[in-house]
């Protein structure tokens, strides 16, 4: 079971203790049947579809269908950098009440979305690609699109760490994943440091790819290590005053 540690109080060799339990712990992992798979690959597959349906066209600013396959051409073949000077030359924009419009579908959509993920994991546990034998996670996507407003955001986190860590504890969902989603929401939503140290960010300005934003490598590390993460080393994080 998941217990609150206060890791400034722990020695050296016990988190590393906790870094050889969680390696090991993820081996771990109940099997899926060859039909729950199929079945689960079909559910998956309608609702990544489900949550690109307008999302897609409000991101790259048109409905339409020629601009959004070549955008989706390019997003596979193209690095970061060379894809995000692609998408400034497109200089593309809908107006403000079809995008209105659009949100609120889209945020329809994503309740949806995120009640039917909620119900695959209760039912068969976090279906990681390891545990479909598939080549890509088309599910996490989801946890990156919380259907809240930005004050509700907290209380998301707080509710799906609850949800989420024992699937982690279990080996069922990767601890990577689960720290990407963490950070996504501190970085990506609250505009804060991140706590793992996941998500690389894009700076605009300088069209560059920058390392992760957090307040303190010591926390960091303890963090990660505590869900089985190696810590990270010099060069792989910058360290970011919270605004």
């Amino acid at each position: 079971m998941f217990t609150t540690i206060n890791s400034k109080c722990l020695p050296f060799y016990y988190l590393l203790f906790l870094s050889f339990f969680w390696t090991a712990n993820s081996l771990i992992a109940q099997p899926l049947s060859e039909e729950d798979k199929a079945l689960l690959q079909e559910k998956i597959e309608t609702i990544a579809a489900s949550d690109q349906r307008y999302r897609t066209p409000l991101s790259v600013g048109t409905l339409n269908d020629s601009i959004l396959q070549v955008d989706k051409e390019k997003s596979k073949t193209l690095s970061i950098q060379e894809y995000m000077a692609f998408r400034q030359t497109l200089d593309l924009k809908l107006p403000k009440e079809v995008r209105d419009s659009l949100w609120q579908l889209q945020r329809a959509l994503d309740r949806q979305n995120l009640e039917a993920f909620k119900e695959i994991v209760a039912q068969y546990g976090y279906p990681s690609k390891e545990r479909l034998g598939t080549k890509s996670d088309r599910l996490f996507t989801l946890l990156l699109h919380p259907p809240y407003d930005k004050e509700e955001i907290p209380g998301f986190m707080e509710e799906m760490s609850a949800f989420l860590l024992p699937e982690v504890e279990a080996g069922r969902m990767p601890a990577k994943l689960y720290a990407l989603f963490y950070d996504n929401m501190l970085g990506k939503i609250l505009r804060k440091p991140q706590l793992y140290g996941t998500n690389q960010q894009f700076d605009p300005q300088t069209n560059t790819v920058l390392p992760p934003g957090i307040i303190d490598i010591e926390e960091t590390n303890r963090a990660r290590v505590s869900i089985g993460l190696p810590v990270l080393e010099e060069g792989a994080y910058r360290i970011i005053t919270p605004e």
